[in-house]
């Protein structure tokens, strides 16, 4: 499936169920060169921040354009200073790669220091009062940042959270993202979200002929199998709290996603500059 596509197809339909007055923040974590997805949550009309150690051109023209807040910064276990290692792929340099573990399957020998903070620091910083969507690409990081979930009172937890897991290899050859160790961490990651009371999910995987998997976490005994395709290569997962969205409309939605042969759809993202920037100031007058 065409997995970036279909997730930000999926969530402009599940965030206005989510929050249908705006109210709330909505953070893109790892926001990397393409699929801008704080640029979406912006034209949707959300308070909207980005949080990337190592922003493009093209996200900072974003961050202007649309009044998105951009926190230059990883997010870990730490407010501080972090070794990222910087991300190759074929041998060049790929920024979506770099990852705050040493022995991801994407990285180089080539590091950077970079600032870091907390999810409680972040969330602080930002002025946080609810949280509708905290999306997460992080490169092997998800389960320590999902695992300070637990810490966060439960006013702010996100209504809907969306974290990546795989890549590098497919499920069957266990390696890189499939390894042992960051399989566990993605199934940490589910565990911790069930704690938090979160429910009704989507998994989205970018193998060929492949279908969305939709699941209840509350239900669920944690076991791969339930979550990934025998083949799954990459993916995300999508996990909502304290609501659901009928698994009809998921269906139709991820129907246009599915061929990894033909262009993904293009994406139909409504942007009123009027409301824009009454936004704007009106988040202004809050600081």
């Amino acid at each position: 499936m065409h997995v970036e596509g279909c997730c930000q197809a999926l969530l402009i339909r599940i965030l206005h169920v989510a929050d249908k007055k705006r109210t709330g923040v909505c953070i893109d974590v790892g926001v990397g060169t393409f699929a801008f997805f704080c640029e979406l949550f912006a034209r949707l009309g959300f308070q909207a921040v980005a949080v990337e150690p190592l922003p493009v051109n093209t996200l900072r023209r974003l961050c202007h354009r649309y009044g998105i807040t951009l926190v230059e910064s990883c997010l870990s276990d730490i407010d501080g200073v972090q070794t990222l290692h910087i991300g190759t792929f074929h041998g060049a340099e790929n920024l979506n790669l770099c990852s705050l573990v040493p022995h991801w399957w994407g990285v180089s020998t080539k590091t950077q220091q970079v600032q870091s903070t907390t999810m409680s620091t972040l969330l602080s910083t930002i002025n946080a009062e609810t949280v509708t969507c905290l999306k997460l690409d992080v490169e092997g990081m998800e389960s320590t940042i999902i695992r300070q979930f637990l810490a966060v009172p439960e006013s702010l937890l996100p209504s809907v959270v969306m974290f990546e897991y795989g890549g590098g290899d497919n499920r069957e050859g266990g390696r890189a993202g499939w390894s042992q160790e960051f399989l566990a961490g993605t199934i940490e990651c589910l565990d911790v979200l069930k704690k938090c009371g979160y429910g009704f999910s989507i998994g989205i995987d970018s193998a060929p002929d492949t279908v969305e998997r939709i699941f209840d976490l509350q239900s669920c005994n944690l076991t791969p199998d339930q979550f990934f395709h025998p083949h799954a290569i990459y993916g995300n997962i999508i996990s909502l709290r304290g609501f659901v969205y009928p698994e009809t409309e998921v269906k139709r939605i991820c129907t246009a996603y599915r061929d990894n042969d033909s262009p993904a759809p293009a994406l139909k993202l409504p942007y009123n500059h009027l409301r824009g920037l009454l936004d704007r100031f009106r988040r202004a007058l809050k600081r």
